[in-house]
């Protein structure tokens, strides 16, 4: 008996002399160099890592890529994309500051909406509103981290005059807390909830409620030079990783047990983080609103309002935000 023909059409489409069966064929792997990983960041490290342990970066025809840290300045951010780096995810204002350097970057997609940042004091701190931090010090992490410009953008917002303290990472910022030097602190990550829950500390401002609406507060950038010639490799990172932020939605067990792995966190605080992370995760990639342009707006109304950058400094959104690679509504 003769065996049925086979045709291969390039539509995917299989066709025999039995009849006609539907499959895609596999997408070439391709390859991306990136940056956004962190160690203590969970709306980094948690839709990085389900990515990678539910093989959503290969489902979209994407070999693993290796990520190098998470640019924590525009500055930096031009380094990355000077050694090579075509891809990645950041704080907005970072891409928008480097933009309006002469960096050719532009946002793709905006997966973190309102900010998570918050100011803390000691639970027995007499400050009970933001408008009490008149005159006060406020740990933050550099004088070129959002943070800095979060302070400035209080006071402005406020009619305050706090002063802003570059202390690094958390813990040095919570020890010079305990110690008196500074008055509050900055902190966007869910690490201080745990002292939250043990009485240490209490939530001052969550600065969502200061900030411009829409806002989009982290999102995917790319290099001009990659939305030119390789749009297609582009759509893929963008569409893997809002799938992992839609996948940490819908399973909140596993970005939990992983926020845990990572943290050391107790299942409590660990589930408090993960819950909060989930509200404001955007798996459309539009922001905090029905607009991607809209949200980094939001973004740079704040970073402008916040005194940081000279007010001569101006940006384009239409040209510094690429939302062709959003998935259709």
């Amino acid at each position: 008996m003769r065996r049925p023909l086979t045709i291969l059409a390039t539509t995917g489409v299989v066709i025999t002399l039995s009849g006609i069966s539907f499959g895609q064929p596999p997408l070439p792997a391709q390859r991306v160099k990136a940056s956004g990983s962190h160690t203590t960041f969970e709306w980094l490290f948690i839709p990085l890592g389900l990515a990678y342990s539910r093989g959503i970066w290969a489902q979209n025809g994407l070999v693993d890529p290796e990520f190098a840290p998470s640019a924590s300045s525009a500055g930096q951010l031009r380094q990355q994309v000077d050694s090579g780096v075509e891809i990645g995810l950041v704080n907005t204002a970072e891409v928008l500051l480097a933009r309006s350097q002469g960096t050719p970057v532009k946002i793709v997609a905006g997966f973190l909406g309102e900010t998570l940042a918050k100011l803390y004091v000691p639970a027995a701190s007499s400050m009970k509103t933001a408008k009490d931090l008149d005159g006060k010090k406020i740990g933050i992490l550099t004088a070129t981290h959002t943070s800095y410009r979060a302070v400035h953008y209080l006071n402005g917002k406020l009619g305050i005059t706090a002063e802003a303290v570059p202390l690094g990472a958390f813990p040095d910022r919570l020890a010079a807390l305990k110690a008196g030097t500074v008055d509050a602190i900055y902190a966007s990550e869910g690490t201080p909830l745990t002292l939250v829950d043990s009485g240490e500390l209490t939530v001052l401002v969550g600065l969502r409620d200061v900030y411009p609406r829409p806002y989009t507060a982290v999102v995917v950038w790319a290099t001009d030079d990659l939305i030119a010639h390789k749009p297609d490799t582009v759509r893929r990172f963008v569409k893997a990783l809002l799938e992992a932020v839609r996948y940490s939605k819908e399973h909140s067990d596993e970005a939990i047990a992983l926020y845990m792995k990572k943290t050391n966190a107790p299942p409590n605080v660990a589930s408090r983080v993960v819950r909060e992370l989930n509200t404001f995760f955007i798996s459309n990639g539009k922001g905090s609103g029905d607009s991607l342009p809209d949200a980094v707006a939001g973004c740079w109304q704040f970073t402008k309002a916040s005194g940081a950058i000279p007010p001569e400094t101006t940006v384009s959104i239409a040209e510094a935000v690429d939302p062709r690679f959003l998935p259709s509504p």
